[in-house]
């Protein structure tokens, strides 16, 4: 999905800085009440700026999602880059790679979670969302895997490529669902600390590494509480 199909592009620094206004309007409603409750009527008063100046630049409010979610999606590959380079990993157990990737990912949620809700739910009902979704998880699943199939002998597993694959949904699936619909069963972890332990000794387990629970010790004592 690009811009183009959606975002009329600025051709001066006063139009791009009228963008921006928009988006960063967005970005603070976002924060007070769910995308679908937004109107374009807010999000021009939000940013100080008119309707026509507001449908000169977008089609809809979607078009402005389109903008946060795109921007979102690059800091994700860069983030997933870097984190996945084998070079940062030199002399570290694959248990401390699995330990920091689940614990970044809870923290991710939580810092972007309603901007990361209403990038999920438009991706049920639009298809351009769905396809870019669908691109970003599927390059962070495959550099997850490449770094995985780096370190095959720490991995018990008959097919770490499939292993990766299943850690990956496991950890997605489960923070999608929480995003979406809360914690509401009375096995839930009370505290993220707790989410991290169980979401790192679940994936450990996929893979079949040994002594899992040694990395609980190296979780922070200040992790985010529920």
């Amino acid at each position: 999905m690009s811009s183009d199909e959606w975002v009329r592009a600025p051709r001066q620094a006063r139009s791009q800085a009228t963008l921006e206004r928009f988006v960063d309007a967005t970005r603070e409603l976002l924060g007070r009440q769910s995308f679908e409750d937004i109107t374009v009527a807010e999000i021009v008063k939000t940013a100080d700026r008119t309707v026509g100046s507001f449908y000169a630049r977008f089609d809809d409010k979607y078009a402005v999602l389109h903008v946060l979610v795109d921007r979102l999606n690059q800091r994700i590959s860069d983030v997933v880059d870097a984190f996945c380079d084998q070079v940062r990993w030199e002399g570290v157990p694959l248990s401390e790679f699995i330990a920091e990737s689940v614990r970044l990912n809870v923290q991710a949620y939580r810092r972007s979670g309603p901007l990361y809700r209403a990038a999920l739910q438009a991706s049920v009902t639009d298809e351009r969302f769905r396809r870019r979704r669908m691109e970003t998880m599927q390059e962070c699943a495959e550099a997850q895997k490449r770094f995985i199939l780096s370190r095959s002998g720490e991995v018990g597993c008959d097919d770490p490529a499939r292993a990766s694959d299943m850690m990956f949904e496991l950890v997605a699936a489960r923070l999608d669902h929480e995003l979406l619909f809360g914690r509401f069963t009375i096995t839930h972890p009370e505290s993220d600390l707790e989410l991290i332990e169980e979401l790192v000794d679940q994936c450990c387990a996929v893979l079949a590494i040994i002594d899992p629970a040694a990395v609980h010790d190296d979780l922070p004592v200040g992790a985010a509480s529920s």
